[in-house]
């Protein structure tokens, strides 16, 4: 007679779990590395262009178009009310001006005293157009006024050419900083400085324009949809 010990056997192992179907597998180490140049597409990053966002809410629908237009013509109301200087956006606005002449140090004068107002008003402007790529028009229509204030902002610059009244950053006093004084001194255009002044106010306006508009067909197409 055996030993009951005989006569235990092993429980056989439990079947292995099969993979639930439709639900995706966290991808193992090995992929994730890639095994070659083609595995590494899946895990760098594509420039495609992003799709637009779904607005669902009624604040992204509609109330995000009155906002836009609202903050547009309170900085049109305080642009075009303080001279060209606004509290903090201007201290802002002049950090940027500063960094232009920072970047073109190795130009020429007359490059360099350009530069500091050139990317004032180029930087809004090349957000407003990532901001389009982007397709987030909310954030286009603040750039664009954003532009428009510094458009604005130039313009009283420009204005000053002759006078030189104008407090500056960095100056002794003698006005031998003044950007655009130098630069229509050395093209021989000072007594147009009036005039480049009027064109660049009127193109902020317009700029403030356009940022009005594109609200207001925001607004207009949330509502129809």
């Amino acid at each position: 007679m055996e030993s009951p010990q005989n006569d235990i056997r092993t429980p056989p192992a439990p079947p292995p779990l099969e993979r639930a179907a439709g639900v995706r597998q966290p991808p193992t180490p090995a992929a994730r590395a890639g095994a070659s140049l083609g595995g590494l597409s899946t895990w760098l990053p594509v420039a495609d262009r992003p799709e637009p966002r779904p607005m669902t809410t009624p604040w992204l629908r509609t109330w995000q178009w009155v906002a836009a237009a609202v903050v547009t013509v309170a900085l049109a109301w305080l642009t075009y009310s303080r001279d060209g200087w606004i509290p903090l956006l201007s201290a802002f606005d002049l950090a940027v001006h500063e960094f232009g002449h920072l970047l073109t140090l190795w130009a020429p004068a007359i490059l360099c005293s350009a530069a500091g107002s050139a990317l004032q008003v180029a930087a809004p402007l090349a957000l407003a157009g990532y901001f389009r790529w982007r397709r987030d028009q909310f954030a286009v229509i603040l750039m664009v006024a954003w532009a428009a204030e510094n458009l604005h902002n130039v313009s009283v610059y420009v204005a000053d050419a002759q006078v030189m009244l104008l407090p500056l950053f960095g100056d002794d006093g003698s006005g031998a900083g003044h950007d655009w004084h130098n630069i229509l001194l050395e093209l021989g255009a000072l007594g147009s400085a009036d005039r480049l002044a009027l064109v660049l106010k009127t193109a902020s306006v317009m700029l403030f324009v356009v940022a009005l508009g594109l609200a207001a067909l925001g607004f207009c197409h949330a509502r129809r949809s």
